[in-house]
């Protein structure tokens, strides 16, 4: 790939993720702040295991709004020939995205039936956590990729710091899923799982702010 063909592949894909974060709709925010008061109203020990039921309905739904938005920017990407060949590899983390986005609903849902609730949030809270590492992962990979095949030299390191900017994501995500297994243990688990959900929310809604 030439110089030109990296830069196109950068630039696009810059625009690209800078348009999904836009277009992360008013909704998603909402429900960020919902299931952000919902957990805080949990760990305060009022319903707590319907707070956090509802709560995970609420961030699979914005896991689920998500990965909408990543594969339509996606598949704008590699709608040209220069850019399809490096987003190959993304859909794995999209599909992971839907898939865990349907499954931490259902795994709600389940759960306001009271059937073993505190298990379930603790299963759905290991797959948002799953999910939140696949796709940081694979975001900040391609854009990492893409820049450093645009820019070089100190212009190619400043270019390729942006997936710091998944960092955080990525922190909540493994923190997310080590609360979910010490939860499956056992361990002070809707306390644990509420904890984890908060951490799930305030990025869903810091994601907003940064999108602004």
């Amino acid at each position: 790939m030439n110089t030109t063909e990296a830069q196109t592949l950068h630039g696009t894909l810059s625009a690209s993720l800078s348009s999904e974060a836009t277009g992360r709709s008013v909704a998603e925010a909402i429900g960020g702040i919902a299931a952000v008061i919902l957990a805080v109203i949990g760990l305060a020990g009022i319903l707590s295991n319907l707070l956090a039921a509802i709560a995970t309905i609420v961030i699979g739904a914005g896991v689920l709004v998500e990965g909408w938005a990543i594969g339509a920017s996606c598949r704008q990407l590699s709608a040209t020939s220069v850019a399809r060949e490096h987003t190959a590899g993304f859909g794995g983390a999209l599909t992971a995205e839907f898939l865990g986005g349907i499954a931490g609903i259902v795994l709600g849902i389940l759960a306001l039936f009271r059937m073993f609730p505190d298990t379930l949030l603790a299963v759905a809270l290991l797959v948002f956590g799953a999910t939140l590492l696949l796709g940081s992962l694979a975001a900040s990979q391609l854009y990492w990729r893409s820049s450093a095949l645009a820019q070089s030299g100190t212009e190619a390191w400043a270019a390729a710091t942006f997936p710091v900017a998944f960092s955080g994501q990525l922190l909540v995500g493994l923190g997310a899923v080590v609360l979910g297994i010490l939860a499956v243990l056992g361990l002070a688990p809707m306390t644990l799982i509420l904890v984890g959900l908060l951490s799930l929310a305030a990025v869903m809604l810091l994601g907003q702010f940064r999108a602004a």
